[in-house]
């Protein structure tokens, strides 16, 4: 069974209602979830101390576990000078840690969702790959798990030193839980809400989160609101993914103690679903 069947046949059983308990050992074979102290993963070197304050550079990508063809000269293309590469539905399998490796000085830190055992147990999460050492990363796994297979989203937190500041930049890479109700998703929302309410400095929180009804949109904008980050509003911001059913966008960047110098989407890529979503950014002058 292909890994690319199985993708499909997931996302087709979770539109169900409801499940059998009898059934739910079955998906024991495909996928493996491990405790959240057991999913966080790091790899490459980065030697950069410090960000700079005029110019942080930053690409958003959900890569759809890098299935489509063109992913691979599309990746190489977009990352080559990013300071920082917030990844959703990553997933290290051979290729895709050969072309991260392949980047020079770039540290790449994942929290693992879930592990495909039909594919030689290769995890899949959200990463972020940086050129700068981070002081501090931590995950998340969603409270709930999706519906039917039962696996979780995840959240990857990483904070940055940047030059002449005492201050850190927050980076929060995220995927949003999705096929469940709406307090799943807020209470993986609210997640990220005590890290944003607690930290000093600029923040960066971008990804898919899934916001595929109005009223999952109303309560990501008014949580963003709230701890004080801004929408970043791209060119061709119109060609990010829409859910296939509402008009709703699933992709977003929000920003604390930031300016945007320039922020576009790529809408001729063909490497993702999801349209890649780029921005330059300095910290703003307080």
């Amino acid at each position: 069974m292909t890994r690319a069947f199985l993708i499909v046949l997931t996302f087709t059983l979770s539109t169900q209602l409801f499940a059998q308990e009898e059934d739910k050992g079955v998906w024991d074979r495909y996928f493996r979830v491990l405790p959240e102290e057991q999913s966080y993963l790091v790899y490459g070197k980065a030697f950069a101390k410090h960000l700079n304050p005029k110019s942080i550079k930053a690409f958003v990508w959900n890569i759809k576990k890098a299935d489509k063809p063109r992913w691979k000269s599309e990746f190489e293309s977009y990352a080559h000078d990013q300071d920082l590469i917030l990844l959703q539905e990553a997933y290290k399998n051979r290729i895709f840690k050969n072309t991260t490796l392949s980047l020079i000085n770039y540290r790449w830190d994942m929290a693992i969702s879930m592990l495909y055992l039909m594919d030689d147990e290769t995890p899949t999460g959200t990463m972020i790959g940086s050129r700068i050492n981070p002081t501090e990363v931590f995950i998340k796994h969603s409270p709930d798990g999706e519906s039917v297979v039962n696996t979780p989203k995840s959240m990857t937190f990483a904070k940055y030193p940047i030059k002449g500041s005492a201050e850190e930049l927050l980076v929060i890479s995220v995927h949003g839980i999705n096929i469940t109700d709406y307090a799943s998703f807020t209470r993986h929302m609210d997640q990220a809400a005590e890290h944003l309410d607690k930290h000093q400095g600029p923040v960066l929180f971008a990804g898919d989160f899934n916001t595929r009804t109005q009223a999952r949109t109303h309560y990501v904008l008014n949580m963003m609101s709230r701890f004080g980050l801004k929408e970043i509003h791209f060119k061709d911001g119109h060609k990010r993914m829409k859910f296939k059913f509402t008009p709703n966008y699933l992709d977003y960047g929000f920003i604390r103690g930031l300016k945007v110098k320039n922020a576009h989407v790529d809408g001729k890529s063909v490497g993702s679903d999801h349209k890649p979503m780029f921005m330059e950014l300095e910290i703003a002058e307080m």
